[in-house]
Parts: C-alpha cells; sequence; structure tokens
C-alpha cells in the first residue's frame, strides 16, 4: 500500500497499533495545511497557528474527521482570536475536548475500517469463550496426564501450569478490554511506515497525554500546562493541581514536635533507670530523625506558603470537567463539577470544585444546569482561598454562547 494513499490520521492508527493517540490532531493539521484545507503561521517564537479558510476548499470533498478538526478550530478561536496553536488543539480543555475526541477517533477508525486496515473491537462475551475453549485445549490433556508422570515430571508440570495460566491471562489476544485490531493489510501498511524515510512527522511521543481517558488530560492530581487565548492572545498558563497541599502544615509541624520530644524524653527516662547500653545513642536517634523530617518538612512549608490564602481576581476559565466518586454509607453518587480559572495578574490557573450533584446510587439522575453553568471561555469574577482550594463566591461576568 502506498503511503500517500493513507490519511494522516490513519497512519497515527497503524503506528498505534489500532488505537488513535492525540498525535494524530497535529498531523492531520499539518496534513490539511498541505491540501490548502486550514491557513498556517508560524510565529516569531515558533508556534504554529492554523485558522479555517472560508468557501470551498480544494476539488476533493473533506473526510468526516477532518471535518471535525475544522470544527474543533473554529470552536479554540473564540475570545477575540482568529487562529489557534497546534498545541491547544489537543487535550487541556477538559470535557469539551474529551467529548470532541471521541468523535474524532470513531471517524478515524470508520476510515480504517473501510480500508480494511483494521477489524472491530472483540466483545467480551467472545473473549471469555476463546478463553474457556484455550483453557480447556491447553489443560485438559495436561491434567489428564499428570497422575500417570513420574514424582518429578508432575512437579515440572504444576511449574508449567502455573506460568501458563498468568501468560493466558496476560496474553494480548486474551484481555477482556481488546480495543480495534489490525488486520493483516494493517499490520503490513504499519510495519512499511516504521521503516519510512518519512515516518519522523508520524512518530508518536513517548507520552502520550490524554490518551488512557479524560482524566489523564485534565489538571485533576496534579499540575498542568494548559493553552489560553484570554487577553486576544494563545499563551500556556501553569494550572495548579485539584488537591490543597497535603504536606508543610502548621498542625503536621505541632504534632511533629510533640512526637518527636515524647520519644526523647522516654529515651532519656528509659536510658537513665534502666541503664541501657549505647544509651547515648539511643537518646541521640530521635533529635536525627526529628531534624531529618524538620529538613522534609520546610521546604514543603515554603511551597505552601508561597499559595495565597485568599484572592479575588477577574479571569477566564479554561478548562472545565467533573468525575465521580460512590460512597457507601449511605450508597450515593457524587459528581464533582470542576473549573481551571486562569489568573491573568499572577499568570497562572487555579484548579476548584465549584460544584457537587449528590444522587442516590444506581439512578440515572442529571443536572445539566451544573454541568453547564461554566464553559471554556467564561470570564468570571472569583473570591477564593487558592490554599485550601475553596470558592467562596463565583459569578459569570461574560458568557459565551452555549
Amino acid at each position: 500500500m502506498e503511503h500517500q494513499e493513507l490519511a494522516a490520521a490513519v497512519v497515527n492508527l497503524l503506528l498505534g497499533d489500532g488505537e488513535v493517540t492525540p498525535k494524530a490532531i497535529e498531523t492531520t493539521a499539518l496534513e490539511m495545511v498541505r491540501t490548502d484545507r486550514l491557513k498556517v503561521e508560524q510565529k516569531a517564537d515558533g508556534t504554529v497557528t492554523v485558522r479555517p479558510i472560508s468557501g470551498t476548499v480544494g476539488p476533493a470533498p473533506m473526510r468526516p474527521f477532518e471535518e471535525l478538526l475544522v470544527e474543533r478550530v473554529r470552536h479554540r478561536c473564540g475570545n477575540g482570536v482568529d487562529r489557534v496553536p497546534i498545541g491547544a488543539l489537543g487535550p487541556g480543555d477538559g470535557d469539551e475536548f474529551w467529548v470532541w475526541w471521541r468523535g474524532f477517533q470513531h471517524s478515524v477508525r470508520e476510515e480504517a475500517m473501510a480500508l480494511k486496515l483494521i477489524r472491530p473491537a472483540r466483545k467480551r462475551y467472545q473473549t471469555l469463550l476463546l478463553r474457556c475453549a484455550v483453557l480447556a485445549a491447553w489443560f485438559g490433556p495436561l491434567c489428564a496426564v499428570l497422575p500417570w508422570c513420574p514424582y518429578l515430571v508432575r512437579g515440572i508440570l504444576v511449574i508449567v501450569l502455573e506460568l501458563s495460566v498468568v501468560v493466558l491471562v496476560w496474553w494480548t489476544p486474551f484481555r477482556l478490554r481488546s480495543g480495534p485490531r489490525l488486520t493483516a493489510a494493517g499490520r503490513l501498511a504499519a510495519q512499511e511506515w516504521r521503516e519510512a524515510v518519512d515516518a519522523g512527522e508520524h512518530r508518536l511521543p513517548k507520552r502520550q497525554v490524554g490518551a488512557e481517558g479524560p482524566e489523564s488530560a485534565l489538571p485533576v492530581r496534579e499540575s498542568r500546562r494548559i493553552w489560553s487565548s484570554y487577553g486576544r492572545s494563545w499563551h500556556v498558563v501553569d494550572t495548579e493541581p485539584l488537591d490543597p497541599p497535603r504536606w508543610g502544615h502548621t498542625w503536621q509541624f505541632v504534632m511533629l514536635s510533640l512526637t518527636v520530644c515524647l520519644v526523647c524524653t522516654a529515651t532519656v527516662i528509659a536510658t537513665l533507670t534502666v541503664h541501657f547500653p549505647y544509651g547515648g545513642a539511643l537518646a541521640a536517634t530521635p533529635v536525627l530523625v526529628g531534624a531529618l523530617l524538620w529538613v522534609l518538612w520546610l521546604p514543603a512549608r515554603r511551597r505552601v506558603q508561597a499559595v495565597p490564602a485568599e484572592l479575588r481576581f477577574h479571569g477566564v476559565v479554561i478548562s472545565r470537567w467533573d468525575y465521580h466518586t460512590i460512597y457507601d454509607d449511605p450508597m450515593r453518587d457524587v459528581t464533582h463539577y470542576c473549573c481551571a480559572i486562569e489568573d491573568p495578574v499572577s499568570q497562572k490557573a487555579w484548579s476548584f470544585e465549584v460544584h457537587q450533584w449528590i444522587r442516590p446510587m444506581f439512578t440515572g439522575d442529571t443536572n445539566p444546569e451544573l454541568r453547564d453553568r461554566f464553559r471554556v471561555g467564561d470570564v468570571v469574577d472569583v473570591h477564593c482561598s487558592p490554599r485550601r482550594r475553596k470558592v467562596y463566591q463565583i459569578s459569570v461576568v461574560e458568557a459565551v454562547p452555549r
């Protein structure tokens, strides 16, 4: 199969063994630039930006995933900007990206299936039946001959049986969650692309941000760098994580100091009364441990103090997402609606939980009003505590079109 026959997104799927990764966004955008479906401009700092071209472009109609990419470009061109960096098309704005990304992946897979490069994902019951058949064909004869084998051979067969269980459980064709798989033609095309001299632009990075699900592309547990167009200029914002700092608080230092003092006092008293050997070393041990913990606590304390305890600012929502937690007593399901809001003064973004929707477990109740109250691009007034990750008051000043 000639390389030119395949779209960049399909090549990304082949190199990803049937999975579409966020790298496909970049390669598809560059391919559409070469075919005059997007307009490109390179800024002085090296940032490559694209914008849609009005009117009809090219003699051939656009593929479905190319139309979705143009839609994504138009969606990100807001707040007075008419172009968007290619890096800002990928993960970063949370659920809005993830909803679009599912459609993009589906369109690329449909294209690859039409070319007979991948086959659909295997159903779970089919995988279970296949596992049972292989287990019966493999373990049946071994278990049948096991009683007739000598003692040494029997031990070797038992070890082989145990190792084969591990192999069959973790072997790729027998995973319960099987994604789309490459056909023979797809594997051949993938091998050709891996060996091609011009495959460098399609080569996947070692770490695919957001490829493992929406949570992997969101600033929930760790800080992220997110593109923002606030102020009519695209820039990258350092986004603080949703969780408040867990180490470096005053109460931890008080508990640490009391524990060290009590242990040290008890060691000294025991050494003087019972006359332990090496009593001096035992008495110095708590002091050394306390000094070590102090050295670890002090840098964390400085990081906590660097985060403002209270803040009022006029900013913009640059990422919005939600996640679920389940509680057993009482049995309920909680949806947490979260936002990352950019503060243009400090040039940082703070992540907050702005709503909760609590409902009984096993119910499909939703609350679209809470989900849609804030959108990426909304300008808001915020009174908050970034140190505690709490919002005291938040109001929309300028909303993007719903």
